[in-house]
């Protein structure tokens, strides 16, 4: 076959909810469109596949729904649309991201010889789906080592483990990328912000930022907060802050995090359990001072006392003291930002991460050849 080499990716979700969208966006533009040739299928018209077009990417639009022995009669029609799809595209490699994806895709691809990809950013095992899919996929990527290691109990399968790191393209996300918006958010101009940026639920600890918000705004009550994200706890969350009198502002989700991170003093990553946060090396290449919890792949993506400062997990007290740390230790702040900054270059550029992942492609369909 001459050309670029169709490759299909399945998105979990319709719109940008989060880092896994993201960084499925930003690897699709960066594909080298002479070697492999995209074609996103999302399961509803949305963000997403508004974004995709926009690239000048192919879009299919397949509603994938949950698999249960009920549902069955729809998985199979849902499965014969995809069967479709791929055969109409001459698809030769697909790329599904999550689980749900992945089962159908593993479900289609049963002796077709074509591989399948399973992207993993979920630190907590599922038994019954790692021992099905570990088998059916060619290879399954995992975004950390943290994540990775959900698999290790399967040993006689863990060796199509492999990890690959987000990435990002540094340039856009330099201090100055943006305008500052204090202003827009509503937060007077010359005040330290502290940012929470996430899905606002249990996971990802909104309900400790606030507690820390609590303990930081009695040391230093100029301070703002500012709570990016929605989810289930949005209105929990806005009356506790009002219970404590915080000068906070909640504002939904952004279609562009770099005008609030360009809007932050420091980030607050509070998570309970985080495969590998994205948000992070967002904020590390705009220059934001990172304070986040210890748990997940989150110390392989900060070092502490060197790119952030890492605290223990439900731990709101160790959250605010570093938070006042980070905002009056002025030297010790500016030293480990311009350490992160360089990091971020170093270890989570988007050409790298990119480069890694076409690689991956072609190892993959070199052994798909041989087998």
């Amino acid at each position: 076959m001459h050309g670029p080499i169709p490759i299909l990716f399945i998105a979990n979700y319709a719109d940008r909810v989060g880092g896994g969208e993201e960084s499925l966006l930003v690897l699709v533009r960066q594909l080298d469109r002479r070697r492999f040739m995209p074609l996103v299928l999302v399961p509803g018209e949305g963000e997403l596949a508004a974004a995709m077009r926009a690239c000048e990417v192919a879009v299919e639009v397949i509603a994938l729904g949950t698999i249960r022995p009920w549902t069955l009669p729809a998985v199979l029609r849902h499965a014969w649309t995809l069967r479709k799809v791929v055969r109409a595209h001459q698809i030769r490699l697909v790329h599904a991201q999550g689980t749900r994806g992945a089962l159908y895709a593993g479900l289609v691809l049963w002796r077709t010889g074509i591989p399948l990809i399973w992207h993993v950013r979920i630190v907590d095992p599922d038994p019954w789906v790692d021992w099905i899919l570990l088998r059916r996929s060619a290879v399954v990527l995992a975004n950390s080592r943290a994540t990775a290691a959900r698999f290790e109990r399967h040993e006689g399968f863990f060796h199509k483990v492999q990890v690959i790191y987000n990435g990002i393209d540094p340039a856009q996300y330099a201090r100055g990328a943006v305008p500052a918006a204090q202003q827009s958010f509503g937060i007077p101009s010359g005040h330290p912000v502290v940012t929470f940026a996430g899905r606002l639920e249990h996971g990802k600890g909104p309900d400790l930022f606030i507690e820390a918000a609590g303990l930081i705004h009695q040391k230093r009550p100029d301070v703002y907060f500012l709570a990016v994200g929605d989810g289930p706890l949005r209105s929990v969350l806005h009356i506790r802050a009002n219970e404590k009198r915080l000068p906070a502002v909640f504002v939904g989700r952004q279609a562009d995090l770099r005008i609030a991170l360009g809007a932050s003093t420091v980030l607050v990553v509070p998570s309970r359990q985080e495969a590998f946060g994205r948000v992070l090396i967002e904020a590390m290449a705009m220059g934001v001072p990172v304070v986040a919890a210890r748990v997940g792949g989150i110390p392989e993506v900060c070092t502490d006392g060197h790119t952030a400062l890492l605290v223990p997990a439900e731990d709101p007290h160790a959250l605010a003291d570093a938070v006042v740390r980070t905002l009056e230790d002025r030297a010790g702040t500016a030293m480990r930002v311009h350490a992160a900054i360089e990091d971020v270059r170093t270890r989570f550029s988007l050409a790298d991460h990119a480069k890694q992942v076409c690689r991956l492609y072609q190892q993959v369909l070199t052994n798909a050849e041989h087998t």
